[in-house]
């Protein structure tokens, strides 16, 4: 679980526990994922891999635990055995999409600080393994006695005073580890990309001074006697330009009616067979964007319109079926003569300013799809991810992400909202004198 420090969340984990001889695998079971040998790993390289057997020793003594609890809970209480087994790895592939589910509350979004440390997450594992130890010791073991009126023994399972408690404490393990493991998976990607592309993240870092220097001065500003209202002005300025700059898709152009109202025409194209989804999608571009508040005081709105395709013809008469696994880029480019694309395929949903949405299946929000078609109108997302240390130090580098850097849609895709700016930066770029 993450600390919170103000406004910075610290993540850090610990790697290297020592688990009481148990040799299993999880993957058979749980799914895990296995660490790229090197011939000369460096420091973090190696607790990293740590921190992976780790995992895997924890995910065994609980596949054990789950067999013996399984052992004690009678058949017929099918709902408390299905709270045992391990999740299904969620399908991905050509037309498989997310779930929509219900908006969150809109918030303020402020600029928020988070810190990746393979340190804290080795303390964190060192963590579950204390608790795990100590739960196991409440699992009670069968007893072997005699039936009644023979000499024929039986083993006779003792059930443990809660059953349904243990398994609840099953359950957050499971969903603990999972967490920790999704840092695991964190680690290895961005703690590789630093060394590898060091001057991309020599900007971003320059970036991350800007922003601490900018969120200073904020702090600063609750003591009556400071006044930085325009050194934050324009720091803030200086670092959304660098940032998030907004990109204008071609083509794109307001419409003015006779009544006054701004209309922008948006046609997407897609080869998305559900209907009920694309109904989906383009009610929460029209919530966001054309029912906030920011947009009716401007009188505008967005009109969102597909553009269909299909499998077979962009497969030239060999049509894909569903849950084919496809390259989502080499697929988006099969739509020709479409600026704006939005497809299936990808493990998660990712998107392209000005050029395609690929959706993966996690479940999302009407407003999380409007953040993703706010790229297609020219926004970036608004964080950034530098770091701070050395790569080569014996954790490797604390990989920091700076998010809400814009108290809108673009900042959170979950709770923000569209903002004044983000209307009036649409009139400017694509306003002009025509009538519908």
């Amino acid at each position: 679980m993450p600390i919170w420090h103000g406004e910075t969340t610290i993540f850090k984990v610990n790697l290297s526990v020592i688990l009481v001889g148990v040799a299993l695998s999880s993957g058979a079971l749980y799914g895990t994922k296995t660490y790229a040998e090197v011939q000369t790993p460096l420091p973090w390289q190696e607790k990293h891999q740590a921190a992976q057997q780790q995992r895997d020793r924890i995910f065994a003594q609980l596949n054990i635990a789950r067999s013996a609890l399984e052992r004690k809970i009678h058949k017929e209480n099918t709902s408390l055995l299905a709270r045992l087994q391990p999740p299904a790895p969620r399908a991905t592939g050509y037309q498989l999409l997310p779930s929509v589910k219900k908006n969150l509350p809109t918030l303020t979004v402020k600029p928020t600080q988070t810190l990746y440390s393979l340190k804290w997450l080795e303390d964190r594992f060192n963590e579950q393994q204390e608790k795990i130890n100590q739960w196991l010791s409440q699992i009670p073991r069968a007893a072997t006695v005699k039936a009644p009126g023979t000499d024929i023994e039986i083993l006779e399972i003792q059930a443990p005073p809660d059953i349904e408690a243990l398994v609840d404490d099953f359950e957050q393990f499971l969903k603990t580890l999972r967490t920790l493991e999704n840092h695991l998976d964190y680690h290895s990607q961005w703690q590789s990309s630093i060394r590898r592309y060091p001057a991309f993240f020599h900007n971003k870092n320059k970036l991350v001074s800007l922003i601490r220097e900018m969120n200073q001065l904020i702090l600063d500003m609750e003591a009556p006697s400071n006044d930085t209202s325009e050194q934050i002005t324009a720091l803030r300025q200086q670092i959304m330009q660098r940032l998030a700059p907004f990109q204008a898709s071609p083509g794109l152009r307001i419409i003015n009616t006779p009544e006054g109202s701004k209309i922008l025409p948006v046609t997407v194209c897609t080869d998305i067979e559900d209907t009920q989804f694309l109904q989906a999608f383009k009610r929460g571009v029209d919530e966001a964007f054309s029912q906030s508040d920011a947009a009716q005081a401007y009188q505008f709105s967005v009109a969102l319109t597909w553009q269909r395709s299909n499998a077979w013809s962009l497969y030239k008469g060999k049509p894909l079926s569903q849950g084919t696994a496809v390259d989502p880029v080499a697929h988006r480019a099969l739509f020709k003569d479409c600026p704006l694309v939005l497809t299936t395929g990808a493990a998660s949903t990712h998107a392209l300013v000005g050029s395609y949405i690929i959706l993966g299946t996690d479940p999302t929000t009407g407003r999380t799809l409007a953040h993703e078609f706010g790229h297609f109108l020219g926004f970036s997302d608004a964080y950034v991810r530098g770091f701070d240390g050395q790569p080569g130090d014996p954790y490797g580098a604390i990989l920091v992400e700076w998010t809400g850097m814009t108290d809108d849609l673009m900042g959170n895709s979950g709770a923000g909202r569209v903002s004044t700016e983000m209307i009036e930066t649409l009139i400017k770029a694509y306003g002009r004198p025509s009538l519908l």
